[in-house]
């Protein structure tokens, strides 16, 4: 009997994407000890603070779009209307964030003694919100989407290594981020350019309703970066800053533990969407498929947290960040609590258009987690902000469980039998 090609195309999918992905963690490990070297604390204060500025932007800019816009080019037999609509949108938004990264630059002391660091930072975070990982992947095209990262990574990379030299060249750096990300999206729009018409890239009417109907699906998006910020600086009113230091080193291995995850979705998640328009059964049975899989890694990813934090903070950030460790094993129940919660929302809640429930249940977690910590973080500071994340984490999932019951998602999910 010969293979399933749709099975083999999702294997070879599947392999090529994470192989692509471990490059992102690569380009990190490189570059972030060289910023070290090079730029010095004064010189990546400036970076650090810029690529800030520019992840608000791209945020903003890119509002709710990029889910928005894979789930509705994934069941959609002509594209052109939603990719004009999509690139009218993003002008709009445009019209607003640049005025609003002005303000945001001059306010800034760092940012200011550095405008045209924080100018370019501006202008990279506009220009990557334009970005067509969306149309790619909504086009069941995961591999161009990596693709056109790899070549970012490897074009960012080198420049920087090439011509950033000494710590007044922290612009530069930033300068150099933004050409590989105009030359990406050069090559992302000219690769795509006999799938969509000119005439119809601009629609301004249709650019506002999508913004509209977007909203609850940007709250969804932005919601961890906020709570993350959050819990951070309200540990900062009750903490030293070695234990604020602490605890955002675990949070940042607990985020790039959990977005391990996130290619998945680049392969899964318009092949859900398009079977939940034709076949209901389907899109169930893959969704339990992806899910156990999702579990069972961050499962795994858990098991390593708890039983290797020590030795994995301690080659990751040296001496002196043990308080982390003990942190990482707290937050280890994290990696599985926000795996069941990315199969919910992402495979199953947006595909059918149940963001509104999805945004309101994300926010009531994040009160529950940053009014947790408002009222534990005295007492137990950096410990009580590790199970302020949890608390608001569960309570989050729980939420999402029980409205997939009230549904009927959680009961399809589950009988679903093979044929």
């Amino acid at each position: 009997m010969s293979a399933n090609p749709v099975a083999t195309r999702s294997s070879l999918d599947f392999a090529f994407v994470y192989a692509a992905y471990s490059l992102r963690y690569l380009y990190l490990l490189v570059l972030i000890p060289f910023y070290g070297r090079i730029l010095g604390t004064e010189g990546y204060a400036v970076v650090l603070s810029a690529l800030s500025l520019m992840n608000l932007a791209w945020l903003f800019n890119s509002w709710g779009l990029a889910p928005s816009g894979t789930r509705a080019v994934a069941t959609a037999s002509n594209p052109d209307e939603i990719f004009g609509a999509q690139f009218t949108a993003r002008l709009w938004l445009a019209l607003l964030v640049i005025p609003g990264t002005l303000v945001a630059i001059h306010l800034s002391p760092i940012l200011a003694a550095n405008r045209w660091a924080a100018y370019a930072a501006m202008a990279m975070g506009v220009v990557s919100a334009f970005n067509l990982g969306w149309y790619y992947t909504g086009t069941h095209r995961p591999r161009t989407t990596v693709r056109l990262e790899v070549i970012g990574f490897a074009l960012n990379l080198s420049l920087i290594l090439a011509l950033v030299r000494s710590p007044d060249d922290a612009d530069l750096a930033i300068f150099m981020m933004l050409l590989s990300a105009l030359i990406v999206s050069v090559v992302a729009y000219w690769s795509c350019r006999g799938e969509f018409s000119l005439g119809r890239l601009i629609q301004w009417r249709a650019g506002l309703q999508l913004i509209r109907s977007s909203g609850y699906l940007f709250l969804y998006i932005s919601n961890a970066m906020f709570v993350g910020a959050a819990l951070t600086y309200l540990l900062g009113l009750y903490a030293s800053a070695d234990l604020v230091g602490a605890y955002g080193a675990a949070d940042r291995l607990v985020a790039a533990g959990i977005s391990i995850m996130t290619p998945m979705g680049h392969i899964f998640i318009p092949k859900i969407t398009a079977l939940f328009k034709s076949d209901h059964r389907a899109a169930y049975q893959l969704s339990r498929k992806v899910g156990a899989l999702l579990l069972l890694i961050a499962t795994l990813g858990a098991a390593v947290s708890h039983w290797f934090a020590a030795p994995i903070v301690a080659l990751i950030f040296g001496p002196g960040f043990e308080h982390t460790a003990e942190l990482l094993k707290l937050l280890a129940v994290v990696f599985p609590v926000n795996a069941a919660i990315i199969v919910l929302g992402a495979y199953l809640f947006i595909p059918q258009h149940q963001e509104r429930t999805l945004a309101v249940v994300v926010i009531i977690g994040s009160v529950v987690g940053i009014g947790s910590l408002v009222l534990m973080g005295e007492t137990h500071q950096a410990t009580g902000a590790a199970y302020a994340r949890v608390l608001g984490d569960s309570v989050t999932l729980a939420l999402l469980l029980l409205f997939a019951w009230r549904n009927g998602i959680l009961q399809k999910l589950f009988s679903v039998v093979p044929r």
